[in-house]
């Protein structure tokens, strides 16, 4: 089950149609409601769930492959294996595969609440270029000057949400920032007192700009599996800029630590979204997260599909060919270019007139620069 910070429930974390609220109605109510048998009852028969298109996407153009297909399969070995598979957010040398008959594996289990994956607060320290103030308080007034209605301050408390989370197996914390948040001190304290800690699988998103507290660390030192996904967008200066407010020098710092510090049932890994601004650029990230200790498989890439003005579809066409040329020669593993060379060459679904204006809208606002200057060339009234 997955929650927003207004406590609306979704599918999972990525972009679908809210199926009631935790401020209505009890978590249990809504996990076993009409609406949530009736995508049992699709996804069983095989059927298109409203909501889900962008895992479908990712299989059309990826082998069968997507979130959902490896998800099932993550799922399949821990729940009939008591297995932990590494965890993998992008492309890279998934373990499922998308012609098993997933359904068969799985109609015997009587469904019951076994991950709850909570945007506990919107507080962050980051306003994100991909982001919004629904998951970043720190965009709430550039929102404004934009003439954007923004979202609330949302910041209840974890009991507030319903769940009681020493009866669940396994909990993943997003931001906001975790770390930032009241929340996630109140998560450690439970976890602490849980009887089963050692049973536990934790798992948090964060931007890596403040390190989780002493307490914190603790309990990870007892869980039964911990996954730390830092997102890091680009290298240098050009993450700074996507990432607004980050600091690359301290980023860098604290990824250092985790890495001295991590344990053989922690996995650290990076999630990095492709994006227009980093398309032409993944190699040098990549290369330098493998030369800090990162292993390879342990970098994952998602392909920005929402909002659209970042989707690499919606670059101008010269653009997209000097892409294509830049992916002949690029250091970065075979499958992610073949994956970005499917998804590039797809009609655009929005004029990049809008990407353009989005971009000097929020420069402006922020007094930023452009550190693309090759894409920034193509954002010029002139070149569009």
């Amino acid at each position: 089950m997955h929650v927003k910070p207004n406590k609306d429930v979704h599918l999972c974390s990525r972009k679908s149609i809210p199926l009631g609220n935790i401020n209505d109605t009890a978590p249990n109510e809504i996990f076993h409601s009409v609406e949530m048998d009736d995508v049992r009852e699709k996804m069983l028969n095989g059927k298109c769930v409203a909501g889900c298109e962008k895992c479908y996407h990712e299989e059309s153009i990826n082998n069968g492959q997507s979130l959902r297909t490896f998800m099932n399969n993550w799922f399949d070995q821990l729940i009939h294996h008591n297995n932990v598979l590494p965890w993998k957010e992008g492309f890279l040398e998934r373990t499922s595969n998308a012609n098993v008959n997933w359904a068969s594996k799985f109609k015997h289990l009587t469904p019951s609440i076994k991950w709850v994956a909570l945007h506990a607060s919107n507080v962050c320290n980051l306003a994100c270029r991909g982001c919004y103030s629904l998951l970043s308080t720190k965009w709430r007034k550039d929102e404004e000057k934009l003439g954007i209605n923004p979202y609330p301050l949302q910041n209840p408390k974890l009991n507030d949400f319903g769940f009681n989370f020493k009866n669940i197996d396994f909990v993943t914390m997003y931001g906001g920032e975790p770390f930032y948040m009241k929340q996630n001190n109140e998560l450690t304290n439970v976890m602490s007192d849980a009887d089963n800690t050692s049973d536990k699988i934790l798992q948090y998103f964060t931007n890596g700009m403040i390190l989780p507290s002493n307490e914190t660390f603790d309990v990870w030192r007892d869980i039964k599996k911990l996954h730390l996904i830092m997102s890091i967008d680009s290298y240098g200066v050009e993450n700074d800029y996507f990432r607004y407010g980050s600091k690359w020098s301290t980023i860098e710092e604290n990824l250092n630590i985790f890495l001295d510090k991590q344990l053989p049932h922690w996995e650290i890994r990076i999630s990095t979204l492709i994006n227009i601004y980093n398309v032409k650029t993944l190699n040098i990230l990549h290369q330098w997260l493998i030369q800090k200790g990162v292993p390879e498989t342990h970098i994952d890439y998602n392909l920005c599909i929402y909002p659209q003005e970042l989707d690499i579809r919606n670059l101008p066409n010269k653009y997209k060919d000097s892409v294509v040329g830049t992916y002949k020669d690029i250091n970065l593993p075979n499958n992610l270019k073949n994956l970005v060379l499917e998804h590039i060459k797809l009609e655009p679904t929005i004029d990049f007139i809008a990407s353009s204006a989005f971009s000097k809208k929020l420069d402006l606002l922020r007094n930023q620069l452009n550190p693309v200057t090759e894409l920034e060339t193509y954002m010029t009234k002139d070149t569009i």
